[in-house]
């Protein structure tokens, strides 16, 4: 089944960019957990694949603060890792199933032009 990308803005009430998938809801930050999004494929605006979670930071509330995305590389080898705020993202949940897909508003060049994250 092919899902024709839809975006909207300011559908998530910060006027940030949003998305929308046939048969996917947005999900509620609060509601996700660290294995809901960890090692997500993260797609661009028009769903090419721009990067994966390859990590996230956690506040002392228990909520998502931040997500690492590793761009380019293979396998882990060579990506160019660069932390983002966890609310630049936007994650959807399969209406009726457990599949989630994260989206971002930019392009695989304008990641790997962030300055390069090496953890801590």
């Amino acid at each position: 089944m092919i899902h024709t990308p839809t975006t909207q803005h300011g559908a998530s009430g910060d006027g940030a960019f949003g998305f929308v998938r046939n048969g996917y809801d947005r999900a509620e930050t609060h509601d996700l957990t660290t294995s809901d999004v960890d090692s997500a494929t993260v797609y661009g605006r028009n769903d090419e694949t721009i990067g994966a979670i390859s990590s996230l930071k956690v506040g002392t509330d228990g909520k998502i603060t931040d997500a690492v995305v590793d761009v380019g590389g293979f396998l882990g080898l060579g990506a160019h890792s660069v932390l983002l705020p966890f609310n630049q993202l936007t994650v959807l949940r399969q209406t009726n199933g457990s599949d989630v897909r994260v989206h971002l508003d930019t392009t695989k060049e304008k990641l790997k032009a962030m300055p390069h994250h090496t953890g801590g």
